[in-house]
Order: structure tokens, then sequence, then C-alpha cells
């Protein structure tokens, strides 16, 4: 057997310290994207109105793209004009909120200590498009004080959102609606609207474990077509890693951030073909080990009672040495 020439152990070496380079820096991109990602943008919008504003800061807590919703924290202060102490309204107040399942109403009652209130919002998309799926949602969010005909009559406001999604990027944008003339001048309805997209790290993870189900069939394909052509020899033993193989990849395809439903487009482009690969490597290494047949058996079993043979012969020509020995002494 030749040795590899110098030249090819340096490409072989300049190869391995490219592949360990090129790993340590995808490891360093996934964390720093991971590390800058999920951060709301924040965006503020006031009413407009005379006297100090009710303040609204809105917080997405958690998205749930199958289930097509998003949980949004509801906190107010500071309480503005319409409160002495800045723990509690001076008159019931409503706040109605729109977007979610249904409009909802949360009432700060007169009196009672005005706390964080949490709502659901639906969302408009389709997660069969993981990891490039993408949602919007609108919300309007309007606090009313009883006016003197009994009708809900808005009051200077400001809403202001902020918070992190780990996993999500969210864009909020403000949106102010025609004004409405109140005691307390031009009040203008606010709402906001949400854009919702996988974060760029959540969308790197995804990509690296479909590269990881994609390299298992190229090895077991590799592995299966040198066998048939004869290169290798048949290791029965290794149907097992054939199997192992075929049944990690379910558990690997469970394992993508966010769980994509069944059926979603990564299943048709990537998973199917990844298990009718697997099994096509199963099945070229079955045809080896059957084209082998009883020959292929039987001259595995002459090899070993060859090995056999010689090593009984060798314990003979020992035995007769050390007899030899023994007679000459």
């Amino acid at each position: 057997m030749t040795s590899p020439t110098p030249a090819r152990r340096r490409g072989r070496r300049a190869a391995l310290v490219g592949g360990i380079l090129a790993l340590v820096l995808l490891y360093v991109v996934v964390i720093l994207l991971y590390a800058a990602g999920g951060r709301i943008e924040r965006a503020e919008v006031s009413s407009g109105g005379a006297g100090d504003p009710l303040v609204l800061t809105l917080t997405p807590a958690s998205i749930d793209g199958a289930a097509g919703h998003m949980t949004l924290r509801i906190k107010p202060g500071p309480l503005g004009s319409y409160s002495s102490d800045q723990f509690s309204m001076d008159e019931t107040v409503h706040v109605l909120v729109t977007g979610t399942d249904g409009s909802r109403t949360i009432e700060y009652g007169a009196d009672e200590v005005a706390a964080t209130e949490t709502v659901t919002l639906t969302l408009d998309g389709f997660i069969e498009q993981w990891p490039f799926d993408r949602y919007t949602t609108e919300t309007l969010i309007v606090p009313l004080r009883e006016g003197a005909d009994g009708e809900g009559v808005p009051i200077p406001y400001v809403l202001s959102v902020d918070g992190r999604v780990p996993g999500w990027s969210v864009q909020a944008e403000a949106v102010a609606t025609d004004p409405m003339v109140t005691e307390d001048g031009p009040v203008a309805p606010l709402g906001v609207q949400f854009t919702v997209t996988r974060a760029a790290s959540t969308v790197a993870f995804g990509i690296v474990l479909l590269t990881l189900m994609v390299i298992a069939p190229v090895l077991v394909l590799t592995a299966a077509i040198t066998v048939y052509r004869g290169r290798r020899k048949i290791e029965a033993t290794m149907l097992g890693w054939f199997g192992a193989m075929l049944f990690a990849t379910i558990p690997l395809r469970n394992f993508l951030p966010g769980s994509p439903p069944i059926g979603s487009w990564v299943d048709y482009v990537i998973v199917l073909w990844v298990i009718a690969a697997l099994i096509a490597g199963l099945v070229i290494f079955v045809l080896a080990w059957l084209r082998s047949g009883p020959d292929g058996v039987a001259s595995a079993q002459s090899a070993n009672d060859n090995a056999h043979s010689q090593d009984d012969g060798s314990d003979a020509d020992a035995g007769s040495d050390g007899g030899g020995a023994g007679g000459g002494e």
C-alpha cells in the first residue's frame, strides 16, 4: 500500500481545519442571532386631548402559530388625569379591545387597583409555510368613561408597545383613526397592527436540523451502494444502523422549533424524501445481502475454517518444537 503524498496530506488537513472553522462559525452565528432576535421595536402613539393621558403598555407575551393566537398583556400606568393617586381610577373606565375571539372589554373600577390584564388576539397566517410563515393581526384599544347620556366616551390616552418574544420577530405599527370630539377635546381611537415572523435564529436552527436530516440518507445510500458494488464486505449488523437512522427521522422532525404540523411544506420538500432515501438504502443493502447467497455464506465459513486450521497447525508446531527441545535435554 502506498502512503499518501505530502500534498494530499496537506489537502486533507486543510479540509479538516476548514470544516471545523465552518462549524464554529455556524455556532457563533446562531448564538448571536438568538441573542439579537425577539426584541420588539418600541412603538408609541397618542390619541390627543387635554390633560395627562392614560398610558397603556402592550407587551406580547407568547405566540402560537399552530393555534393562530398571540397573548397580549395590557398594563395601565401612569393613569393620567383620571386618577388622583395613580393606583386606581377616580371613575370606572372600560377598555374596549378588538381583534380577540370576539370584542372584549376590560373594566377598571373606581377605587380599584388598575392591574395588568391579558387578552388573546387572533392571527392571520399559515403555519404550513414554516419556517417562513408570517402572521398579521390588528387590534383597536380604546378606554371609555361613561358620558352624561350613558354612552361611552373616549378619554385621552397613549398606546405603547414594547417587550420581547423569544423565537419570534414582532413588528408593531401604531394606527390612529379619525378623532372624536369629547369634553377633553378631539380624541382619536388608537390601534396597533402586528406583523409576526420567525426570528432569524429560529430559521437558522431549523435549517441546521433539516441539513442533518438530509445528511443521514446520504450516508446510508453511500454505505449501501458501496456494499452492493462489492467494494466492502456485507455486515448484517449494518441493518440495525440503517433502522436506527430511519426511526431517528421522526423524532428529529418533531424537534423542529415551532412544531409545524404534519403536512407542512417542509414534509413534502424534505422529510418525505429523507424517509424514502433511507428505505431505498435499506432495500439496496438487503439486495446485496441476498445476492451474496449461500456462496457468500460458504466462503465466509470456509475462511473461518481455514483460520481455525491455521491456528491449530500453529499450536501443533509449537507443541512439537517444545517436545523436541525437551528430548534434546
